[in-house]
């Protein structure tokens, strides 16, 4: 039984197609979209040989490990892509995401499902920046939020907002979402108000940003 958010994940990878789980710590993933056949092949990959292990433990329990190849490896650096039709990286920081990203010479061939612990803005200035687009859905699981990102290739590189940036490209309808932006108003709004008592004039930005996210939520900022 795979959490919300690696089920959120989970639910992202192409029926029938051959996924790569970076970082994959127990492969609880990979085994279970091998299990139901969503795949027929997966490759595993964690820079440490410990979760590497939990990884084959966890494959071999499931009866999929004939089905797996496992690398250990920094990221994608050893992965071939051929065949690979979805690459997952979950569970980390958006900095860490990114220097994975920026080392794979082939990110753009295949479809990208990325759970960011942290540094989301980082991650999203970047994937602007480097020609990709994407939908972003949040899940809520043990009073946290966790934002998943369906990335893929787009024909140039695409602009961002200071919303999109600091938010992301979500449905605002969706309840979940709706809650997260709730949350991320409120971190903005106290922003705002630091920024402007300690006379720091980009106070004003995020005001900004605390009236933007307000009007999308249907609010009174105040």
């Amino acid at each position: 039984m795979l959490t919300k958010r690696l089920a959120a994940c989970a639910a992202l990878v192409t029926e029938g197609g051959v996924v790569c789980d970076v970082g994959t710590d127990h492969a609880y993933l990979p085994a279970e979209l091998l299990r139901q056949n969503r795949c027929p092949r997966a490759v595993v990959t964690d820079i440490h040989a410990g979760p590497l292990e939990a990884a084959r433990r966890t494959l071999t329990e499931t009866g999929v490990l004939a089905r797996a190849e496992l690398l250990l490896c920094d990221g994608l650096e050893q992965v071939l892509p051929e065949g690979i039709t979805d690459v997952v990286v979950a569970g980390m920081g958006g900095e860490t995401i990114v220097h994975i990203l920026e080392n794979c010479p082939w990110r753009a061939q295949v479809h990208l499902i990325l759970q960011p612990m942290t540094k989301l803005p980082v991650l999203r200035q970047w994937l602007a920046k480097n020609g990709f687009d994407w939908t972003e859905q949040v899940v809520s699981e043990g009073g946290k939020f966790y934002v998943v990102l369906d990335v893929r290739s787009a024909a140039a590189p695409q602009p961002l907002t200071l919303l999109e940036q600091e938010v992301g490209r979500i449905d605002w309808q969706e309840p979940c979402a709706s809650a997260y932006a709730s949350w991320k108003l409120k971190r903005f709004q106290k922003l705002a108000q630091q920024l402007k008592q300690a006379g720091v004039p980009e106070y004003s930005l995020w005001e900004s940003l605390v009236e933007e996210t307000a009007a999308k939520l249907g609010r009174n900022p105040r």
